[in-house]
């Protein structure tokens, strides 16, 4: 009896030394834990400007010149917005600028381009920038704007009846030819865009009136700098139509949308006549080193 309580007392004290063992242990190993870095998220999508994504294209297809653009002489360039992702393939095209005509076009041809994966500290990421598409016509040597390889270098001239060195009715190159061929042919009408896309250089160019952004006082206490990039509508009469944050701090991007909405530009003139501008806008804020 007496050798059965000993054991038992002596397994209670060997359970409470274990307990107070781990109680010390245990502040320990939370302080060690609490030591590691925390690793910051590598964000799922970045914005790259068209020169850097055009030197990561792999393959691109050229786009077929729609033959109603064709016939009505129809030129010019598109762009198109578009996100890359992270194997290189184009998942998603918007159309920014360009004529109707030639923007389907280019939207099936840019959606089989090909590009390098973008890796960012190591990892494939989304890619979120323009692509610009040209539709150039070459310049066509129509048959009768060039004279007929049979012809003799020296043409007589001369009127068409019975007088010596006239010519006879009917031979091409004669009097009533040369009225026919030199009637003017009227070339198609063209519509103008009713908005053209521009880069941030022009349109700074254009700007008469800039108010600057108020710095946030959140931002200036946090020592948060960088750049607001903004896509803009300015409308036919200068001012700001549409504005539409592309990144930036969202401390800082509030401010700088309020002062551009301020902003006053020259109309840009097309032929003569003011159009819609679709462009960029960039806001830097930084502070003194004081």
């Amino acid at each position: 009896m007496k050798l059965r309580s000993q054991l038992l007392i002596w397994c209670f004290m060997l359970y409470m030394g274990g307990a107070l063992a781990a109680q010390e242990s245990a502040p320990e190993s939370k302080g060690e834990s609490s030591q590691q870095p925390t690793v910051p998220a590598l964000p799922l999508r970045v914005r790259v400007s068209r020169g850097v994504s055009q030197a990561m294209a792999v393959k691109k297809v050229q786009p077929e010149y729609p033959p109603e653009a064709r016939a009505a002489h129809i030129q010019g360039e598109v762009i198109l917005r578009i996100i890359v992702s992270r194997e290189g393939d184009v998942s998603k095209v918007s159309l920014v600028s360009g004529h109707p005509l030639l923007a389907p076009s280019a939207i099936d041809a840019v959606k089989q381009w090909k590009y390098k994966p973008y890796l960012l500290n190591g990892h494939p990421v989304e890619v979120d920038t323009e692509a610009a598409v040209s539709f150039r016509l070459e310049p066509s040597n129509r048959a009768s704007d060039a004279a007929p390889p049979d012809l003799p270098p020296s043409t007589p001239t001369g009127v068409v009846g019975d007088a010596p060195g006239g010519i006879p009715g009917g031979v091409t190159g004669g009097v009533i030819g040369g009225i026919l061929s030199s009637a003017p042919v009227t070339p198609p009408r063209v519509a103008a865009p009713e908005r053209v896309r521009v880069s941030q250089g022009v349109s700074t160019g254009l700007l008469v009136k800039r108010v600057n952004p108020e710095y946030p006082p959140e931002a200036r206490r946090g020592r948060i700098q960088g750049t607001v990039l903004m896509h803009a509508i300015i409308g036919k009469d200068g001012d700001i139509a549409t504005l539409e944050l592309i990144s930036g701090h969202p401390a800082l991007a509030p401010a700088a949308i309020e002062a551009v909405k301020q902003w006053k530009y020259k109309p840009y003139l097309l032929n003569g006549k003011p159009v819609e501008v679709d462009t960029q806008i960039q806001v830097n804020f930084t502070l003194s080193e004081n």
